[in-house]
Parts: structure tokens; sequence; C-alpha cells
């Protein structure tokens, strides 16, 4: 169906639900602030360990439910077909990954800080690289979280785009800071149910408005978005296939999951391993519906706007302006649908935004000013000082996140893939510091602190490298184009603009051909460029294995040191006689067999307990 472009405005029935939604959020985190006024850095940050089972799972579906999402992955669906959702194979063996193997021992230590693990691992100089690289992603991740709700309010309400930033990043950061991580925690709650409700009502209104789900996969079919038959080319430098969005989405997927503060700290904050355990195992199901959903309103629109292309037509400017449109057109005929749904990407951006910059805090204070604190106070210091610190800091990265805000829309990609680079480059350092500190006892701090660094030049030169040097793609499915517009402003049958539409339909091979042109295009270093934008994790994961176990090697490993016993899995311990098991890599009073000591101990005692680092072994 063509576009019909008009006043696509809200009605007050929108204002009305949209400004509900905003205000029942800010209310929750300001009955949070109030209710916990007095609370210590650890209560804003943890919740003492305390806080229920579900509400914390939803609020992991929140964060994931970023308004990056919900915008992005239906675009990704209209513009390249659902094989995206081959992704959700790769969330799968994240999650269990986690539960099994990283869960265990960050929980065991009782961090507030995932990074923490860095300095009884290695030494403190690794643990502030680890820090200031988390800090530079989620501030980064968070601007274009911040810019994805203001795009699309500005869409549909044509309130200024500036406004709309400076107002959702004011809010949340205003109940995070004060409120904490229970603030964050049951406004996330209620944001989650108010997405699903959004994306319910833009599916059963799309599909009704264009004739049935019949008529949407017949469209979707002979559009090329919809097919069974898997693309199995092993090829990393092919945009989407099954093993770069199953490996790479794995490898992705483990940033989030296993080495980003913000998700991390959510499973600290429940009472013991298996309900941390519980957290993830629960949230996995959720995902899957919601990514199921947003590949459903992709063919949706898709079966709408077929011979009608909004974005050649010119009706909009971007891609991620798509499903914003697609609401106005079809949900406006019933007033409030529209605010439900803007409601509902705002409610994403703010559940992103608000656990970014509670982790963010709890970072800044743990690993960069406690340290300091502890010293000039004797291991003693205020706790109010600490409460102000956390607020302070809080309210300075959301400040920070609104003005970076503002720049996000000058880049050129989907604000999707933009959101998973990031992750790639700067997240898959990170995750793979964390997994040679777990898996490979041989590294040594040196070896860590070259290879994280190693690992963030590579990866941000072949991030970076095609938005400086943009590579030119064809497209192997049939062309979106605006022969329909035309046809349907000249009150033609809708029969005669789908014949124009199939007629118009490249064949298979043609645009095989002119892919394999394309593909060899690229030589020498800027081959590295077509990278797929998912595997920026697995090269990250790469380098940073194999340059930290030379540079520990180079540099004599750990020998005459020991390492505390609880941070890092014994592999290789069921290939060593009983007589060698006792190895240097082990501490006398924290061995185990299993991998991690299950005897909790405070944060603390956790460091104290660290054996002190030879000199030549620090960074």
């Amino acid at each position: 169906m063509a576009s019909v472009q008009g006043d696509l405005r809200f009605h007050w029935a929108d204002y009305l639900i949209f400004i509900a939604v905003i205000v029942i959020s800010g209310i929750i985190g300001l009955y949070a602030a109030i209710k916990h006024r007095r609370a210590t850095a650890q209560e804003l940050l943890t919740g003492n360990r305390k806080l229920p089972l579900i509400p914390v799972t939803l609020s992991l579906a929140a964060s994931f439910m970023s308004a990056i999402f919900i915008l992005g992955t239906p675009s990704e669906a209209y513009l390249n077909s659902t094989e995206y959702w081959l992704v959700g194979l790769g969330y799968i063996p994240a999650q269990l990954l986690t539960c099994l193997l990283f869960m265990p021992v960050f929980y065991s230590l009782e961090l507030t800080s995932a990074y923490q693990y860095l300095e009884l691992r290695f030494n403190r100089v690794v643990r502030v690289m680890g820090s200031l690289t988390f800090t530079i992603e989620m501030i980064l991740y968070m601007a274009v979280a911040t810019y994805a709700p203001a795009l699309a309010l500005s869409q549909v309400t044509h309130l200024s785009m500036e406004i709309s930033i400076l107002a959702s990043g004011l809010v949340c950061t205003l109940y995070t800071a004060f409120g904490g991580i229970k603030a964050v925690v049951w406004t996330d709650a209620f944001q989650t149910l108010i997405i699903l409700a959004g994306l319910l009502a833009v599916i059963i209104r799309g599909v009704d408005i264009t004739g049935g789900w019949s008529v949407v996969m017949e469209k979707a079919k002979r559009g090329g978005r919809f097919t069974w038959k898997l693309d199995l080319d092993p090829d990393p430098f092919q945009r989407h296939t099954f093993w770069t969005l199953v490996v790479g989405g794995c490898c992705t997927a483990l940033t989030l999951y296993a080495g980003n503060q913000a998700l991390l700290q959510r499973y600290l904050s429940v009472r013991s391993l298996t309900r941390a355990r519980m957290t993830i195992l629960l949230h996995l199901p959720i995902t899957e519906i919601f990514l199921a959903m947003t590949m459903i309103v992709g063919l949706v629109m898709y079966a709408y706007y077929e011979g009608c292309d909004p974005l050649k037509h010119g009706d909009i400017s971007k891609p991620d302006q798509m499903l914003p449109l697609f609401v106005m057109e079809t949900l406006s005929v019933a007033p409030g649908l529209p605010g439900l749904f803007v409601a509902c990407v705002y409610s994403a951006a703010l559940s992103t935004v608000s656990s970014g910059v509670n982790s963010l805090a709890a970072v800044t204070l743990e690993d960069f000013l406690k340290p300091v604190l502890e010293k000039k106070f004797q291991g003693r210091p205020p706790q109010r000082l600490l409460s102000i610190i956390t607020v302070s800091s809080a309210l300075l990265y959301g400040l920070v996140t609104i003005g970076l805000a503002y720049l996000a829309g000058v880049v050129g990609s989907t604000i999707l893939q933009v959101a998973m680079s990031i992750f790639g480059m700067v997240g898959g350092p990170l995750l793979a510091l964390l997994m040679v500190g777990l898996f490979c006892p041989c590294v040594n701090s040196w070896g860590a602190g070259v290879g994280l660094v190693c690992s963030l030049v590579i990866s941000l030169w072949v991030g970076i490298g095609p938005i400086v040097n943009p590579q030119k793609t064809v497209s192997t499915l049939p062309p979106l184009h605006t022969l329909g517009c035309d046809v349907i402003e000249s009150n033609v049958t809708w029969s005669n603009v789908t014949l124009l539409t199939t007629v118009h339909t490249l064949s298979t091979e043609n645009v095989t051909t002119a892919t394999s042109v394309s593909s060899s295009l690229g030589s020498g270093l800027a081959t590295w460029y077509r990278l797929s934008y998912w595997h920026y994790s697995t090269l990250s994961i790469i380098v940073t294995f194999i340059v930290s176990i030379v540079v520990s090697g180079v540099t004599g490993f750990n020998k005459n040191r020991d390492i505390d016993r609880r941070t890092y899995y014994d592999i290789f311990a069921c290939c060593r006689p009983n007589k060698e098991k006792s190895s240097e890599y082990d501490l006398k009073d924290g061995r185990s067999n299993t991998g991690y000591v299950t005897d909790s101990t405070s944060h603390t005692s956790s460091l104290n307990n660290t054996v002190s680092i030879k000199s030549y072994h620090a960074i």
C-alpha cells in the first residue's frame, strides 16, 4: 500500500497516554528516591543484593529492548529480510555460557563493579584500563539510545529533536541519580509492559490494514523479505549469513551478558547465585519473543509499503524513521495508539539510559574514586560522601549523554548497526580481557594490558574504516521503488500495482553476479573494512587471546607469582598428575577443583586476600 502523507500529528489522547506513561515512570523513580533518601552508596548501586527476581528479569528485558532495537530491527527486516532473526540463535549459547561460566565467579566474589575482578586477577592498572573501556563504550551507546526516541518523537509530533533529547535525558537521569538501582529496576519492569503493549498494537493494526497475515506473508516472500533458505556462506566479510549471525551474534551478545557492567550489576543485585542464574534463564525466552515481534513488524511494514518505499519517495530521510511513519499512517485512526507506541519507544530508551547511568556511577565510584578515598580516610571513607559521589556522577553522565546524543544523528548507518558496532568494537576487547583472565591462567598483567590495547586499536580501525571509506554494496533482494505511489495517486487499482511490482523485480541471478563483482573490489588492508559488523567482537577475542598469550610468554608468564584461585578456571587440571595439580596458580587458602570458591567473601576481604604482585609483572 502506498504512503499516504498528510498532517500526521498527535491527537490530544496521544499526548495524554504518552505523558501518563512518562509521569508514572517518574513517580516510580521519585518514590524510590524518597523512600531511600538516606541510602548508602552500596544500596544505591546494588540494592543490598535483595531485589526480587521477577522485576530484575523484566529490567534485563527492558534494557535488551532498547529504543535502538525497537526502531532498528523492523527497519532491518524491511530493508534486508528477516534473516536477522538468526541472531536469536546466538543469544542462546551466550546466555547459557554467562550462567555457567561467568556468573559463578563474579557472584562468589561479591563484586559491585565487574572490573574489580581484573585487579584480583591481574593488577590495578588492568582494572582501570577495563573500567575506562567500559565507560567509553557505555557513553557512546547511551548517546545513540537517547537519540532514537527523539527521532521517533520528532517524526510523529513535529516536536524539536533537540527538545526531545533534552527531555528524555533529564527524566531518566534524575530518577536514576536519586533513586538508584531500585528505581531503575522497578521503572524498567513497568516500561517492559508498555513496550509489549506498543508492539502488539502495531502488529495487530498493521496485519489488519494490510489484508491479513496471509497477505503479509505473500508479499514478504515475493519481495524476498521472508525465506526458509539459509545462506551458509562462512565468509565473514558477508554482512549477514547464518554463521555471521549465529557466531558473531553469540560473541556480540556475550559482550552484553558477560562483559557489561549494566547487566552484571542486575545479576548481582539478587539474593543468591541460583536466583542470578534464573534471571538470565527467564530472560532468554523474553528476548526471543521480542525479537520475533520486531521481525513481524518489519514484515508488516514491507507489505504495507510494497511498491511505494517512503524513503525513496522522500517521505522520510532515514530508515530508522520508517516505523514512526508507519505508526502514524496506520494507528492514527485510533487516537491514543500512536501515543502508546511513542511511549513504548520512549520507555525502551529510558530503561537503557537509566541502567547505563547507574552502572557508570558504580564503575566511577568503585574503580576510580573509592581506592583513592580509602587511602585518604585509612580504609573507611564516610558513607555520606560515597552517596554524594554516586548521585553526582550519575547526574554528570546523564548530562554527557545528552550532549553526545545531539551528534548521533550525523552517523550514516542505521542506529541498529551503529549500536552493534559499538558493542563489537569496544565491548569485544573488554569481554576478551575477562575471558583471558578466566580461561588462561598463564596470562599475566602485561599480556592482558597489551592484548586489550591491541584489540581496541584493531577493532576500532576495522569499525571506523567503513565510515571514513564507505564500501559500496549491492543487495541480492528485489529493489524497493516508488512506482506504486504514482499509480495509486492516479487511482489505479491495487492489482495493477502488484503487477508492476512483480514485473519490476530483478532476477536473483543478475543480482548475485553484481554482488560478487562488488566483493572483489577491495584489496589489501581495505578488505578488512568489509568485515561484517557482527564479527567485530569475534575479531577482538581472537586478537586479545593471541597477543596476551604471546606477550605473557615473552615476559615470563606468571613465574614467581601466585594467582587467586577463585579468579580462573584451571581447564588443564585434568591433564596433570595429581601431585602437580597444586600448581603455582593456586592459593593455599582458596584453592577449589571446581574452578571457583563457593564460599563468598566480601569485596574488601577479596582484595585483601590478593597475593602481592612482583613489580616486573605490573604494566
